[in-house]
């Protein structure tokens, strides 16, 4: 891939060329996303969750095109090619894809993207970094601009489900304690995950208001209970 993105935005005067070439790219891509007029709900996706989506999550991990922040968001170096760092990224993206498909977004501007996903509290990969970018913050609702960065909790989410320290992090999440035992029941009569979400779906609604947990959420719930101890633990009837 080119240096220059294909979308050709004009920067102004090279206020980046200190920057490593890769960085710079990088730089030059999330520019140009943000001052496109609108995302289709794929670039959206793509841009939420931190990666180009001129190149996509279909390249692989170790050949996607991060923007700028991603690479600390999920814990994994740009151009991984360890499998324990791609295992960690895969885990990550599946999480912020869950999140940021649960959104429901159409076709709109980025501002308003943006706005709905800060409102939402799910958290941007290059959040912070676009605020400290004068060229990118202009293009940032007020929202995005007044809303606490956040800690990458995606890399946290994939470094626990391997320890139980982590487990008990996890388990304090209000929508995980809520929703998880659940699925567990569920699982425990042989719901297959279609059905599962089809039952979450009548009980709690499917709006942009829905407090369910995403689709992708749920079939990774449903991998831990039948990969892990889960299945073992008695089940409320």
């Amino acid at each position: 891939m080119t240096e220059e993105h294909p979308l050709g935005a004009v920067c102004g005067h090279d206020d980046i060329a200190h920057l490593p070439p890769k960085e710079r790219a990088k730089m030059r891509r999330l520019r140009d996303w943000l001052a496109a007029r609108s995302w289709k709900p794929s670039q959206a996706m793509a841009v939420l969750c931190g990666y180009d989506p001129e190149v996509g999550r279909n390249t692989g991990g170790a050949d996607m095109s991060f923007l700028p922040g991603a690479d600390d968001f999920y814990g994994v170096p740009f151009g991984a090619r360890k499998p324990d760092d791609l295992r960690q990224l895969n885990a990550g993206l599946e999480e912020q894809h869950g999140y940021i498909g649960g959104l429901r977004l159409t076709t709109m501007p980025p501002k308003e993207a943006i706005a709905k996903t800060v409102a939402a509290g799910v958290p941007i990969p290059w959040l912070k970094v676009a605020r400290d970018d004068p060229e990118c913050r202009k293009y940032l609702p007020r929202q995005a601009l007044d809303a606490p960065a956040g800690a990458p909790r995606v890399p946290l989410i994939a470094r626990e489900v391997a320890s139980l320290g982590g487990k008990a992090k996890r388990d304090k999440d209000p929508k995980r304690a809520e929703f998880f035992p659940i699925v567990r029941r569920l699982v425990a009569k042989g719901k297959r995950p279609q059905e599962i979400i089809g039952y979450l779906i009548d009980e709690f609604g499917d709006g942009e208001d829905q407090k369910r947990p995403s689709e992708a959420t749920v079939y990774r719930w449903i991998k831990e209970i039948k990969d892990g101890s889960e299945m073992n633990r008695d089940v409320e009837g």
